[in-house]
C-alpha cells in the first residue's frame, strides 16, 4: 500500500530535476554578478589635448605634469621627467606609477577595461604600451603596463603588471586587467612581472 502511493521512478526524477533547476535558479538571482569588462580606447596629443597643470621650477631639472582627458570623464595625469614618462590613471591624489631607469615614452593610445553596470560605464584598469631605450639609446624595447585606475570615491591608482610585448601580450594584459583589479591593493599587493622585462621594470 505505502510503495502504491509513490510516484513512478521516472516521475520522482522528472519531480528532482525541476526541483534543482529552481533552486539553481534562486541561487544565481541571490548571487552578485561581476559585470562585464569591455575595452575602450582612447587617444591624445599631449600638446593638443591635454593641459599642463605643474612643472619643475627654474633651476630644479626638468619635469612637467598633464592632465588629459580620458574614457566616460575619467582623466589620467602624465608625468615627463628627464626624457621619462609615468602615467597616473583616474582620480588620485599622488602619483601611482614609477618610470623606469632607462629613458623612455609612453604610447599615445590607451586601452581602458570598462564595466558596465545600469547604463553607467566605469574604467577599472587601463593597458598602456611603452617604449624604452636600449643602451645605444635606440628604441628597441616595448612593454605594456597594466594599471589600477582611481576611483572617485576611493583613488586607489597604481600599477598592477608589466607585461612582455610579445606575441598575445594585448590578451594577456587585458585577462591580468581583469583577473587583478578587483583584489589589488595599491602599496600592499606585490605587481605581476613578466620575465621578458624584468630587467626593464627592477624591483617594485
Amino acid at each position: 500500500m505505502f510503495n502504491e502511493a509513490l510516484p513512478d521512478m521516472p516521475t520522482r526524477i522528472i519531480a528532482m530535476k525541476m526541483l534543482l533547476a529552481a533552486l539553481a535558479l534562486v541561487w544565481i538571482g541571490a548571487t552578485p554578478v561581476m559585470a562585464q569588462a569591455i575595452s575602450e580606447y582612447t587617444e591624445y596629443d599631449l600638446d593638443a589635448d591635454c593641459n599642463l597643470i605643474d612643472r619643475a621650477p627654474d633651476n630644479e631639472g626638468e619635469w612637467a605634469d598633464f592632465v588629459c582627458t580620458g574614457h566616460a570623464g575619467y582623466p589620467f595625469v602624465l608625468r615627463s621627467s628627464d626624457g621619462r614618462d609615468s602615467v597616473t590613471y583616474g582620480f588620485a591624489t599622488e602619483s601611482g606609477m614609477a618610470t623606469f631607469a632607462p629613458f623612455n615614452y609612453a604610447n599615445e593610445t590607451v586601452e581602458w577595461r570598462v564595466r558596465i553596470d545600469r547604463n553607467t560605464e566605469r574604467p577599472v584598469a587601463a593597458i598602456q604600451r611603452w617604449f624604452v631605450a636600449d643602451e645605444m639609446g635606440e628604441w628597441t624595447r616595448q612593454l605594456l603596463v597594466v594599471s589600477k585606475v582611481g576611483q572617485p570615491d576611493g583613488g586607489g591608482a597604481c600599477a598592477m603588471a608589466y607585461v612582455a610585448a610579445t606575441e598575445g601580450a594585448n590578451a594577456r594584459a587585458r585577462q591580468l586587467a581583469d583577473d587583478l583589479v578587483d583584489g589589488f591593493e595599491c602599496g600592499s599587493t606585490a605587481p605581476t612581472i613578466e620575465d621578458g622585462v624584468r630587467e626593464i621594470v627592477g624591483e617594485r
